[in-house]
């Protein structure tokens, strides 16, 4: 098993564009991927495939992680060398125990982590939303962000007739229309921060990370196609860019099948799906909501 690890960052990172490659990792959540780049080291990925592992090494390092490699077989490979013959049975015993007790105590630590970090969501999400309780479950799985700036606050703030109230303005007017668009939220949160605006930055920021996890269910919905998945949802369509080898047939029975899934999850939005194949082909196929 080889484990990728982020044990730190350089001083030429692109910080933005690093935790969009890392969201795109299957497993990965905005809050794991934050903490993990706040305390590093950070394990981004275990697999069986070496060849994995240094492919997204070389593509993070190029963003500014300093990435390591472990690989698991040989650290044991070499600790059973060192630890030949029938005298050293009992210390090699031991140490596989204390091993694997090290090992437990930190799955249970990160699943402790991670249950107090869901449970602050879950209570942050129940004050911004007073919907009734079928609302709110739907808000949990799908993650509608919530508006990131009152009626009342953009009227204050278009006194000012400055730029940067104008800016604001548009971006609020956009999200209305799409409030699932993760950078608009970005900047709209950075934007209000230099206004002074706190209050309405942080709901801002909130609204950002609630985008970034309905880019990651629609993702997980798609997994017939591959782990190489863009999502991009626009006023009235689910964007899907994949990279799988489909016959025809296959990619528009996938398709369909995707259509049905997104259809519950995401009623009133059409799908487009583009996909290409190691062949250099490029399917396209765009089918209009069920609802």
């Amino acid at each position: 098993m080889y484990n990728l690890k982020i044990t730190g960052l350089t001083t030429q990172r692109d910080m933005s564009l690093l935790v969009k490659t890392l969201l795109k990792i299957p497993g990965l959540k905005p809050d794991h991927v934050s903490s993990g780049l706040k305390i590093p080291p950070f394990n981004v990925l275990s697999t069986e495939k070496e060849e994995e592992v240094q492919k997204l090494k070389s593509v993070l390092e190029k963003l500014g992680a300093t990435c390591t490699i472990e690989n698991t077989k040989a650290y044991v490979k070499e600790k059973n060398n060192k630890t030949t013959g029938s005298m050293d049975a009992y210390p090699k015993h031991r140490h596989h125990r204390k091993f694997r007790l090290n090992f437990w105590v930190a799955v249970f630590s990160i699943i402790g982590i991670f249950v107090i970090i869901t449970s602050f969501d879950f209570s942050c999400e129940s004050k911004q939303n007073r919907q009734s309780p079928h609302e709110r479950r739907v808000v949990q799985t799908v993650g509608i962000p919530d508006t990131g700036i009152s009626s009342s606050d953009l009227k204050s703030q278009m006194k000012n007739n400055s730029p940067a109230a104008t800016n604001i303005a548009k971006i609020n007017s956009e999200l209305k229309k799409n409030p699932y668009n993760a950078e608009a939220w970005k900047i709209l949160a950075a934007n209000l921060e230099k206004q002074g605006d706190t209050a309405s930055a942080q709901r801002a920021k909130y609204s950002y990370e609630q985008a970034l996890k309905v880019q990651l269910v629609l993702a997980s919905l798609a997994k017939a196609f591959g782990t190489k998945v863009r999502v991009e949802v626009t006023e009235d369509a689910v964007y899907y860019r994949t990279t799988y080898d489909f016959t025809d047939n296959e990619f528009r029975a996938e398709a369909e099948k995707l259509m049905d899934s997104l259809s519950v999850k995401f009623p009133g939005k059409n799908l487009i799906i583009e996909n290409y194949t190691s062949g250099n082909r490029i399917q396209n196929i765009q089918l209009k909501s069920k609802n």
